[in-house]
C-alpha cells in the first residue's frame, strides 16, 4: 500500500473528533471491490496529555484524496494541505517572511525563491511566480485518485518470451524453495508492487486492501512462473526478472502481446 505521508495533530481532542468522523464514514472498495473502513488507517491511541505531536493516520492516496473532499476539519485539511503540495495564503506568507527576513551577510540564502518572484494579486492574495498547480487541487477538482486504479492507458500482454537464461538451464528451487520474482515496467509507467492475497501486481496508484506487498514474489519453479505471468497482466514491455541462489542463477521474461 503505497502512501505519501502520515497526518499528525497536538490535541487529543482533535484525534477524539477525527476518529469519531472515520467511524461514521462508509467503507471504501479497493481497486477489486474488496471493502474496508478508513478506521483501519488509524493510530490507535488510548489518551494523551499536553500538546505534543502525534501521528494519528497513515493511508494510501485514494483514502487521503477521500479526505480531501470530505473531511470538515481544517487541522486534518492543514496536514493534507502540506502533504500533497499545497500552497496556502498562510504558508506562502510564513515562507515570504523566512526569505526576506533572512541575514545574508551570514549565509547565503537556502531558499529556492527570491523576494520577488512572490506576486501580490489584486484581490490581495500572494502567490509565487511559476508555482505549479499543487496534487492537492487536483484532487478536489477530481482530476487525481478519483478511483482506486490508475487512469493510466497501457496495453496488457498475454505472452512473452525468455530473453536471458542460465548457461546451464536452472529449473529448481533454492534451499528457501522458491524463486525471487521482480518486474520492470517501461519507464514511462512506474512502479508496481506486488500483492499476495491477490496474487497481483500492481501500479502505486492502485487502491489494494491488503495487509502486505512487496516489491518481489516467490515462485517454486519456472514452469510455475509460466503460468503466473499469464494470469498476471502486466504491461506489454515489462520485463520479468527470477533470481536464484547462484550466481548467474537467474531469467529474464519480456511481456509481449
Amino acid at each position: 500500500m503505497a502512501a505519501i505521508d502520515k497526518i499528525y495533530v497536538n490535541l487529543w481532542e482533535q484525534y477524539r473528533q477525527f476518529r469519531e468522523w472515520c467511524e461514521a464514514q462508509p467503507k471504501l472498495k479497493d481497486k477489486y471491490g474488496k471493502e474496508e473502513s478508513i478506521t483501519a488507517y488509524l493510530y490507535k491511541w488510548d489518551k494523551w496529555e499536553g500538546k505534543e505531536e502525534h501521528p494519528i493516520f497513515n493511508a494510501h492516496y485514494y483514502v487521503d484524496a477521500y479526505l480531501i473532499k470530505n473531511c470538515p476539519f481544517d487541522f486534518i485539511q492543514k496536514e493534507l494541505m502540506i502533504n500533497y503540495g499545497h500552497w496556502s495564503q498562510e504558508r506562502i506568507k510564513d515562507f515570504y517572511d523566512d526569505v526576506i527576513n533572512w541575514d545574508n551577510s551570514k549565509r547565503e540564502c537556502p531558499y529556492w525563491a527570491k523576494p520577488e518572484d512572490f506576486i501580490t494579486l489584486e484581490d490581495g492574495t500572494m502567490t509565487i511566480k511559476d508555482l505549479e498547480e499543487s496534487d492537492y487541487s487536483k484532487i478536489l477538482k477530481g482530476e487525481l485518485y478519483n478511483k482506486p486504479y490508475t487512469s493510466q492507458k497501457y496495453d496488457v500482454g498475454t505472452h512473452f518470451r525468455c530473453v536471458k537464461h542460465p548457461k546451464y538451464m536452472f529449473n529448481r528451487p533454492f534451499r528457501c524453495g522458491s524463486w525471487f520474482i521482480d518486474v520492470e515496467t517501461p519507464d514511462e509507467l512506474g512502479w508496481m508492487w506486488y500483492h499476495p492475497e491477490t496474487n497481483t501486481w500492481d501500479f502505486s496508484d492502485d487502491f489494494v486492501i491488503c495487509e502486505w506487498n512487496s516489491s518481489t514474489a516467490h515462485i517454486k519453479t519456472i514452469k510455475a512462473l509460466h503460468r503466473h505471468m499469464r494470469k498476471w497482466k502486466l504491461p506489454i514491455g515489462t520485463i520479468v526478472r527470477a533470481t536464484g541462489r547462484y550466481r548467474f542463477d537467474d531469467y529474464e521474461f519480456k511481456i509481449t502481446k
